[in-house]
C-alpha cells in the first residue's frame, strides 16, 4: 500500500495572511504519519486567520483567546500489534483535523527570526502529533512533545528557534 491509499490529507486554506505551499504541508503530514508508524489516517488540515481560531477556541474549549494550533481527534482505532512504545501513532488508525492560524505564524515568526512559513510548518507538526497521542499537559509531555518536532526540523535541517513558550 503506498501513502496515498494510507493517508487521505485534505487542505483548506481560508486565510490571506501568508501564501500557503499546500504540497509541503502534504508532505509534512505524511511524513510525520509514516514517522509515526500510524497504519491510516484522514486528516483535515485548516489553514485559518486569529477571528477564526479564536471563535473555535472558544466554542470548543471555553478559551477566550488567539490561539496558534487546535487539534480535533475524532476517532482512533489501535492495533496492538503494531504498537511501539517509543512511537505513539504506531499502529493506530486516525481521523481527526487540525486547524492553524496562518496570522499567528506571521505574527510570532518575527519574534523568533525565522519565516511565517516555518512557523506555520510547526504548528501544523505540533497539531499532529497532538493526533497522533503526544499531549503538552506536563513538563514531561513537553519536553517529548518539542523533541519529536525538533526531530521532524533536524529532516529538513531546520532547528525550532525556541524550545519554551
Amino acid at each position: 500500500m503506498n501513502k496515498k491509499d494510507q493517508f487521505l490529507i485534505r487542505i483548506q486554506n481560508s486565510q490571506s495572511h501568508l501564501s500557503i505551499d499546500e504540497a509541503l504541508l502534504q508532505e509534512t503530514v505524511c511524513f510525520l504519519l509514516q514517522s509515526e508508524n500510524v497504519v491510516r489516517a484522514d486528516i483535515s488540515l485548516a489553514i485559518i486567520d486569529n477571528a477564526t481560531i479564536r471563535k473555535l477556541n472558544q466554542q470548543y474549549l471555553d478559551h477566550d483567546y488567539n490561539t496558534d494550533v487546535l487539534s480535533f481527534l475524532l476517532e482512533c482505532q489501535s492495533d496492538l500489534e503494531k504498537q511501539v512504545p517509543e512511537l505513539r501513532g504506531a499502529g493506530k488508525t486516525i481521523e481527526g483535523e487540525v486547524l492553524v492560524s496562518a496570522e499567528m505564524a506571521s505574527d510570532m515568526s518575527e519574534n523568533y527570526d525565522w519565516s511565517a512559513e516555518n512557523e506555520l510548518l510547526l504548528y501544523v507538526v505540533h497539531g499532529v502529533l497532538h493526533l497522533c497521542g503526544y499531549d503538552d499537559l506536563t513538563a514531561e509531555e513537553l519536553n517529548l512533545m518539542r523533541t519529536k518536532e525538533q526531530q521532524f526540523f533536524d529532516h529538513k535541517a531546520l532547528s525550532i528557534p525556541r524550545q519554551e513558550e
